[in-house]
């Protein structure tokens, strides 16, 4: 078992199944960061278990009844600032740095599942490219995987703002996420980041946006490599059908 901090919550909440109970608790004897982070969850736990209770105070309920029986003119001058506010997050949410903090989360989340969530399983690229185009993605051609790293299967995923298409690579001990974008996500051609611990790659390929998440910085160099010389392949073909 490779190192999962998810799951080494679980385990310390006691929430996952028996035989995975079992798998984590003999990884966190033999693992010393993994053993550091359940110590430090079971500490904070315990203090937050010690804390005092708050009480309300007496007069709360009487303070709630009377500011719900007022009825405020709106503040007029709220409503532009309001917009304003809701104008920045959304340019927020494009920033580069949050949208692969955001992918990194998911990836973790699937992979940290007890099975892995897809929707439509196959290790064959082309099945899962048709696939992925008859829900309405178009997609450059997908890797096939590497060696310890094959392709699974794929499903979309729900963000906080948009829907993506996750295509899911795991092996024994490695897994990979390839991302295919819809929404805003502001950063040049390509870029290369880290997030949640694991290395990420935003790139542009064949008119898609994408994003390449695993724990490796080989693997994810990898992929993207090859996402890149199958869009070279294309360049060609493409160029001859638009004369």
């Amino acid at each position: 078992m490779s190192c999962r901090p998810e799951r080494v919550t679980a385990w310390v909440d006691e929430s996952l199944p028996p035989e995975e109970m079992a798998e984590v608790s003999a990884h966190v004897l033999e693992c010393a960061t993994c053993r550091a982070q359940a110590d430090a969850e079971r500490s904070l736990r315990a203090r937050l278990r010690a804390l005092p209770s708050a009480e309300p105070r007496p007069e709360l309920l009487a303070a709630v009844r009377a500011r719900l029986g007022v009825v405020r003119r709106p503040r007029l001058w709220a409503l532009p600032f309001a917009a304003a506010l809701a104008v920045a997050l959304l340019w927020a949410r494009g920033a580069a740095s949050f949208v692969a903090w955001e992918l990194a989360r998911d990836h973790d989340h699937c992979f940290g599942q007890e099975k892995l969530p897809a929707r439509f399983w196959s290790g064959d690229a082309g099945e899962v490219g048709r696939w992925l185009e008859s829900q309405g993605t178009e997609a450059p051609p997908l890797p096939a995987g590497r060696p310890g790293l094959p392709l699974v299967g794929a499903r979309y995923c729900p963000l906080l703002d948009r829907v993506v298409a996750h295509v899911y690579y795991a092996g024994e001990e490695r897994e990979l996420s390839l991302f295919v974008l819809a929404g805003p996500a502001r950063f040049a051609d390509e870029l290369e980041t880290r997030a949640r611990g694991r290395a990420v790659r935003l790139l542009r390929s064949a008119g898609a946006t994408l994003a390449i998440v695993a724990e490796r910085e080989e693997d994810v160099k990898a992929f993207r490599d090859a996402l890149v010389t199958a869009t070279v392949r294309l360049e060609p073909a493409s160029a001859f059908a638009r004369r």
